[in-house]
This record gives structure tokens, sequence and C-alpha cells, in this order.
């Protein structure tokens, strides 16, 4: 069960936030983050930059990017962009795209649920980048991003989040992607008790966004309790989490581009297919996967539809029933040769985010082969969870994302 608790922290404030709250890191490209950085100076985003948010030339050293980092956080929170709040806050955080609505509860949760196994995972981590983010945490010495949880939704708590949601919301801002975004602040200590008893009956919750800063926030209040002699600040011991029923989560694929044909040719290629495909060729300009089991392979300046011939049911690992590891195992293996699908050039991944135009794209910048596939569902990615397994690389693409620069906690 989540032990969920209130926290203090800075909150950015209503005049400031439609500037000052970054967009979703991972949904724009390192270039991309640089042009904004530059025409956004006061934006959070500048608190938080990577090496591959630099043009070569300008690109600092890695412990001198993180001083850089901290530097531009006390700059932001000196200012008037944000203000602190000392009184411990639960906060109710929803995300309005127009089209889909999600709600959430956002609190701090020990970091001992994840490292127990309470917070079920479904991704591999890769230790470089939790090595960065450990260092950003000793270096900057802040959490701003909120880990994505999932649960089992619970009426009791669906009615006790809809009557605070009737109320005015603290803030309420538009973000540059026209994201509307709404945040109740709940500091009232009977309130905060409600939603304490309530999730103590959750028996689990799921990792959905955010494996690399979960992983590296136990990480580092290991290190903090190293150091300390086991007497680390308790901020150090925490993680800043938002909670979301699982019947309000809008999961999208990431479809797959392959750089070249294998040295074989199109007709070469379907005829391979058909050993565990039907195909058909479709007279459209783009292809949208109705079902798992159902692809789409645009080859040859064409799309075919790809039915898979195989009852997923009797595949007993839930991993193989994933229309990601069908791609894998029977497509990009056996017949582009692609074995690793973590660190293979020839592929490239395409969030369904951006719709036809972002497979166009794809095309345009030259590559001849995409795989249009179905997004995975709530229920199989708490499958593997539940069986400790891990879902292939970029199996599900969570839309909205939560964003950094709305709650910034000390961590120290």
């Amino acid at each position: 069960m989540p032990r969920i608790s209130a926290f203090d922290s800075w909150l950015v404030r209503q005049q400031h936030a439609s500037t000052t709250v970054a967009p979703s890191y991972d949904a724009v490209s390192a270039r991309e983050r640089q042009k904004f950085a530059r025409e956004n100076p006061g934006n959070f985003l500048n608190a938080m930059r990577l090496l591959e948010d630099f043009r070569d030339d300008e690109r600092p050293e890695r412990g001198e990017l993180l001083r850089l980092n901290r530097q531009v956080l006390d700059r932001l929170l000196e200012s008037d962009s944000f203000e602190y709040q000392s009184e411990p806050s639960l906060f109710l955080y929803q995300l309005d795209t127009g089209s889909h609505v999600q709600t959430g509860l956002v609190c701090e949760v020990p970091v001992d649920e994840y490292d127990s196994g309470n917070i079920r995972k479904h991704e591999e981590t890769l230790i470089d980048k939790e090595s960065l983010l450990v260092n950003y945490l000793k270096v900057v010495g802040v959490s701003s991003s909120p880990i994505c949880l999932t649960y089992s939704r619970c009426p009791s708590i669906d009615r006790l989040i809809a009557q605070i949601c009737d109320k005015p919301a603290t803030l309420d801002f538009q973000s540059f992607d026209d994201v509307e975004q709404r945040i109740w602040q709940i500091q009232d200590p009977n309130i905060q008790s409600c939603f304490i008893d309530l999730f103590s009956n959750v028996e689990v919750t799921y990792l959905t966004d955010g494996h690399h800063r979960a992983a590296s926030g136990s990480r580092f209040s290991k290190a903090m309790r190293a150091e300390s002699g086991r007497q680390a600040p308790s901020s150090t011991q925490k993680l800043l989490v938002a909670l979301f029923p699982d019947n309000q989560l809008r999961l999208l694929p990431f479809h797959r581009g392959v750089r070249d044909l294998n040295g074989k040719t199109p007709r070469q290629i379907l005829g391979e297919l058909e050993n565990d495909f039907s195909i058909a060729r479709v007279e459209q300009d783009d292809f949208v996967s109705s079902h798992h089991g159902e692809f789409g392979l645009y080859l040859e300046n064409a799309w075919h539809k790809l039915e898979f011939r195989h009852d997923i049911s009797k595949f007993a690992n839930p991993v193989n029933q994933l229309d990601a590891a069908i791609l894998q195992n029977y497509i990009l293996e056996p017949v582009f040769g692609i074995e690793e699908s973590r660190n293979d050039s020839r592929l490239d991944y395409i969030p369904d985010v951006g719709g036809a135009a972002a497979i166009l794209d794809k095309v345009t910048e030259g590559w001849p082969v995409i795989l249009v596939m179905h997004a995975a569902s709530i229920e199989q990615l708490m499958a593997v969870a539940d069986a400790n397994e891990l879902m292939p690389p970029k199996s599900t693409y969570f839309d909205p994302k939560t964003r950094s620069g709305i709650f910034v906690c000390k961590r120290g």
C-alpha cells in the first residue's frame, strides 16, 4: 500500500505558471530543447538541461553543467516565480487536452515503497542515466518532476477527488502545447487524513512514467544513508509522485522506423512476413491499427495491413503477448536483422502523439520502412509488472505527461 504524505515545497505562482512550467522533456527533441531554452530563459527547463541540449561548440563539462543548473534554479526560486509553502500539502493535478482529462494526487511516498516492490515497474533502466540523475539530486538538490504511478481505480477516492475539483483551482494555466493544467492545494489536515486512509487500502501501484527518476531516487537515498551513518535527512528518503487511477490514463503506441531493407527486395520481405501474418495492401495515406495483433507496414511507398496469424492468448509469458514483442520477435529480428532493439542505429521510434504527420516526416528523412502498431493496454502493463517481467523498449507512451517546475521539493 502506498504510504502517502503531504510535503512542503516551492509552488509556482499563477501569474508565472504558463511561462515557467517546462514542457514535457521527452516529448521534444534535443534540438527543440536547445531552441526553447534560448528563447525562454525564465522557463524551468533551463534548470534541468542535459549535455545534448547544447551545441557542440558550447557544451560544458558534466560537473559544470550541474552547477549551471543549480544557478538557474537558485535564480528562479529567488525571483517571484515561486512561493515557498512551509505548511505540508497534498495537491490534485489535472491535465486536460480538450479530448482527454486525467486527475491525480501529488504527494510523497517513502523510497522503500519502490525498493520493496510495492511500486511495480515494467521497464529496464540505464545505469548511466541513473547516475546522471543521482548527481543531479546531489548537486542541484531538488525534485521537480513527479514520478507517475497508477492504481486500480477506487470509487471512494474518485468521489473525494470530484468534491475537491468542484471548487476553484489554486492554479489554472495553459502550457506551451495547449494542455490545460489545474492544481488544487490541499492543506486541510482532515482531508489529507482521508486521502491517507483511502490510499492505505490500495494494494499496489505501478510505474507508468519515470522509471529512471524512481531508480535514481532509490540510489540517491542509499548514498545519503551511507554518507550520514543512516541519519540522512528525511527529504532524501522520499519520492515525489503523482497517483492517477488506471481508468483515466491514455496510452499511445510507439511506432518503428527501419533505416534499410536489410539487403532484401520488398517482395522478399513480404514473402517472409507471410509465414506469420496475413497481408493485404491498403490504398490510403496513413494507417491506424484498430486492435492488438494488427500492424501497418509502410514499404515501397504503400501501406500494407499485417494480421498476426497466431493466438496470442496461448503465449504463457505476458511479455510475449505485447504487440511490441510480436513486432520484435516476428518482424524486426527475423526479417530486418535487428536483434537488439535498444541500441541498433537502424531502428528508430516514433511516438504516436505526432500522428500521421510524424510518420510522414520520418519517411521524408529517409526511413523507407515504417511499422505501425496498436497501443498496449494498462491491463497488459499491469500483467507484465505483476509477473516481475519487463516490457521491450518503447512499448508504451503515456500522454499527457506531468510537467516539471510546478512543485520544487528540496532533497537534502
